[in-house]
């Protein structure tokens, strides 16, 4: 290097030093010059605070506060020193000082970094160096070495380790950017972020390549705006998304000012690779001519589907089909096997939803008890949503990725469970290690911090893990930064906070409100008082923005105050400086105090998902129901049909409890298949009778939608499908009643039908216009809970299951409340009966049927069931419609008069 630049570099040096000097030394030999604490030990305290202070008193109290700041920036310099002269090996980090440490660490670094370079431009041997860095890579032109790993070595060049050279430091001086370390571990074989450079030994380096273009975000700009304007294509926003992954943690939220990589244009784009050539176990055989079974896309390897939070979401199917071999069922139709070619995908379901989401991939890195426990929580809140609804009104439909996802979880939920051993209310189970589940209680550990390029996803595990697994309902939670969360959770024991800034204040705060209120007890003692235990609940702060290294610092603070029941939960970029826990997770391994295993991660996509879910199925907003019809809803010139009574027609139509001369699905209780003309399957009978629903529900529906639908392998679904063919069979005609898709269409001959359908059509006019007699017949059709013992398995039934009972009850209800206006008491309670057969705990049953037990003067029974419905609702934490408890008043008030009609 020049003599100039080398003197350079001695001046800085010296001034560094200089500098330091005049703070460790000048600053107290002045301070013992002129202010000296120890004359406040010669003070006649009453005196000063009576009469007042002099001017040594003053001046030796403000030389007291110049003694503790001037010990606290000695001992920063000397922790600074440590780690600069350790290579960061040991960190030491006063609580408090983050704002001073950034200038004492340049200082130090400018009086030591100096000389150590100065001594390798002059020849000068370096302080040995442990070395932890395998020899220098070599790319190996032998026949027997990976062309991948020659090619990547070739294209790279050498440099030699310095003293002082950290992998940081090489990047930031080499390639432009201390990020880029990443890149030298890929090009280096053996080294990892924890290794230890060597004085000598050579790296590969990237070869420098043109910067990438960028943009800065403007106001109003998303990123499918972005790629339209800048790549011509709004489809490609996942390639900057998957550019800009350290700064966009959440590709729905951009911030003005941002300035982020673009990925090169199409025409710029490298070439796709060629098209293997099919091999000869993939040629068809020699026997026969190739079938469209042969040209089948067949499903991705499972391990394959598996990766990163920016490759979770892909298109359901490959866009190039490849030659396979026939499958074995020969049951299957060939038809169907062609709809799911790229054909049917994008030509034939254009009219239909284009979902293609693989939410299976988006759940693999979940475990299957955490699936299962955010299924329980979701069915708790749609129940509550079907209790709350009011009559003539029907839930607001579930969106269909919405419905998708819940499919794919519970089918992730039926996996073996690994549950974690004696949980707390904050323990998290972080992954898997083999058959055993790595777990951690947050608040042993007081603060755990994620690093690595997962954390974001491993910090997703655990909030759903702590909002939903049954053991951690004890816990309160607090999300930074997390407002869609906190809506779509809608928990009373969940709250939130907008801003790290706001999160850190309400963190310090809470740990000094229970510090102070603690005194001199231990949390363990005010948790054993039944009265201070609620105050004293297990709280997590859980903080979704990246923390800095002040804001570490702020956590530290916070909870340097003792054990009070609060601890933190957090991602950081800035590892490994304050006593946290850290655990490093990345997208196949994740490491604990040097314990690796696979870790449990819910992705941004997954999240959004489960957002989306909790959100769909917490709100409890209805829309007018299409079965009741208003007199706005007729069409002109059409007058509205009576509203009461009826007469039955001469002619009932035909039930389904008679033997029906075609195949019929039983929905309206158990579920069962009749009328059926072939032999029913030895196994898979719940499948083929939900195929069936899923058919009866979506005629002339694709194989494509199909799968999307109910998340299951294709050849599962083919195999099914076989079976339901051979149990529906032909008519006499020999005519199937489940015909081969030869339009690339499936549907089922007209002729099969469900009791839902008749039901619906016997209501088709509107349930609040239908006969008496129309409504018994529709009423004789239930015979249970709709779906039955299926109702919590077939999930994208879940909206069809909800108007099913809605339905029911809407017309039991009203016709109880026709036939009480008329007093036929008789049959009003057997309406309510009907109705409860489909919805047991509806409260407007409920309600109708205390009026009809107090107009029937059973006033005993009335008040049971009073008492009934009351414990219903408080188990299920929730308040009678004020609607509904003025009828009961009004009912009961009542029976209470003279005259009125005794139970017989």
């Amino acid at each position: 290097m020049a003599q100039g630049g080398l003197g350079q570099r001695w001046a800085k040096a010296g001034a560094a030093l200089i500098a330091l000097g005049a703070l460790l030394i000048g600053v107290p030999w002045f301070l013992l010059q002129f202010a000296n604490p120890a004359y406040l030990l010669q003070v006649d305290w009453v005196d000063a605070l009576t009469v007042g202070a002099d001017s040594r008193l003053i001046l030796a109290l403000l030389g007291t506060i110049a003694w503790v700041a001037w010990a606290v920036v000695a001992l920063t310099i000397l922790f600074e020193f440590v780690a600069v002269l350790s290579r960061q090996r040991i960190r030491i980090r006063l609580p408090g000082t983050a704002w001073l440490r950034p200038a004492i660490g340049a200082l130090v670094l400018t009086a030591v970094a100096a000389p150590t370079m100065a001594s390798a431009d002059t020849g000068v041997a370096a302080p040995p160096v442990e070395a932890h860095l395998p020899p220098p890579v070599i790319a190996s032109t032998e026949p027997g070495t990976p062309t991948s790993m020659t090619e990547t070595a070739a294209a790279g060049r050498s440099y030699e380790v310095q003293p002082g050279d950290e992998l940081w430091s090489i990047a930031e001086r080499e390639l432009g950017s201390g990020e880029r370390w990443r890149d030298i571990v890929a090009l280096n074989p053996g080294v990892t972020e924890s290794s230890r450079l060597s004085p000598g030994a050579t790296l590969q380096l990237p070869q420098d390549e043109p910067p990438a273009p960028t943009v800065v975000v403007e106001e109003g700009d998303t990123l499918w705006h972005i790629a339209e304007d800048q790549l011509g294509d709004p489809h490609r926003w996942p390639e900057i998304h998957q550019a800009n992954l350290h700064q966009i943690q959440d590709p729905d939220q951009i911030d003005v000012g941002w300035e982020l990589q673009l990925p090169p244009s199409a025409d710029e784009a490298p070439p796709p690779p060629p098209e293997p050539t099919p091999g000869p176990a993939a040629a068809p055989a020699a026997s026969g001519a190739m079938g469209i079974d042969d040209l089948r896309v067949p499903d991705p390897p499972l391990e394959e589907r598996r990766g990163s939070a920016a490759d979770a979401v892909r298109e359901s199917f490959p866009s190039t089909p490849q030659a396979t071999t026939a499958p074995t069922d020969g049951g299957a139709s060939a038809v169907e096997h062609a709809a799911t070619s790229p054909v049917d995908v994008h030509d034939t379901d254009a009219d239909m939803d284009e979902d293609q989401t693989d939410y299976q991939g988006l759940l693999l890195p979940v475990g299957a008890a955490l699936a299962g426990a955010v299924l329980l929580g979701v069915a708790t809140r749609r129940r509550t949503q079907v209790l709350a609804r009011a009559v003539g009104r029907r839930l607001v439909p579930v969106p269909a990725q919405v419905a998708r996802f819940w499919t794919a979880l519970a089918h992730r939920s039926e996996d073996r469970a690994v549950e974690p051993t004696d949980p707390t209310p904050t323990t998290l189970v972080l992954g898997w290690e083999g058959d055993e589940a790595v777990q951690l209680d947050v608040e042993a550990e007081r603060a755990v911090m994620f690093t690595g390029g997962e954390a974001a996803s491993a910090l997703g595990a655990a909030i759903t893990g702590l909002a939903c697994t049954p053991w951690a309902s004890g816990a309160e939670l607090i999300i930074v930064d997390g407002d869609d969360w906190v809506e779509a959770l809608d928990d009373p024991r969940i709250s939130g906070e907008p801003s790290t800034a706001e999160g850190l204040t309400r963190l310090a705060r809470l740990c000094s409100e229970r510090r102070l209120a603690l005194r001199q007890r231990t949390l363990a003692a005010a948790r054993a008082d039944e009265n201070l235990a609620e105050a004293f609940a297990p709280t997590v702060v859980i903080f979704l923005s990246p923390l800095t290294a002040a804001e570490l610092d702020a956590v530290g603070d916070a909870l340097a105050l003792g054990d009070v029941g609060v601890s933190a939960l957090a991602a950081t970029a800035d590892p490994l400086q304050h006593a946290f826990t850290y655990v490093h997770v990345g997208a196949e391994q994740a490491t604990l105090r040097g314990r690796r295993f696979a870790p449990q991660l819910v992705s941004t996509p997954a999240r959004r998902a489960l957002v989306e879910l909790f959100a769909a199925t917490g709100q409890l907003d209805t829309e007018p129901a299409p079965w009741w019809k208003d007199d706005d809803d007729l069409p002109p010139n059409v007058l509205p049909l009576p509203r009461h009574g009826l007469d039955r027609p001469e002619e009932r139509p035909m039930t389904m409890l008679s033997a029906p001369p075609h195949p019929a699905l039983l929905l309206l209780g158990e579920v069962s298949l009749t009328g059926t003309a072939g032999t029913a399957p030895s196994r898979a009978m719940g499948q083929c009778m939900e195929y069936c629903a899923w058919l009866l529900q979506h005629p002339g529906a694709t194989p494509t939608l199909m799968l999307r639908d109910l998340q299951v392998a294709d050849a599962t679904r083919r195999s099914n499908m076989s079976r339901l063919r051979t149990w529906l069979g032909a008519d006499e005609e020999s005519l199937p009643y489940l015909p081969d898709a030869y339009t690339g269409r499936i549907m089922l001959d007209d002729r099969v039908t469900s009791d839902w359908e008749q039901f619906t059509a016997l209501l088709s006019g509107g349930v609040n216009m239908a006969g008496t007699a129309v409504l018994r017949d529709a009423l004789e059709l239930v015979r249970g809970e709709p779906l039955g013992t299926f109702a919590f398995q077939w999930h994208w039934a879940q909206q069809l299951r909800a108007d099913m009972v809605a339905m029911i009850v809407d017309a039991a209800c009203v016709l109880a409340d026709r036939s009480l206006s008329q007093g036929d008491l008789d049959t009003a309670l057997w309406a309510i009966a009907q109705g409860r057969l489909g919805a047991p705990l509806d409260d407007a049953l409920a309600v109708r049927e205390v009026e009809a037990l107090a107009q029937a003067g059973r006033r005993a029974d009335a008040e049971h069931a009073v008492v009934r419905l009351n414990r219903s609702l408080r188990a299920d934490g929730r308040d009678l419609e004020p609607s509904l408890a003025i009828r009961i008043q009004e009912s009961l008030r009542r029976s209470t008069r003279p005259g009125a009609r005794r139970s017989r």
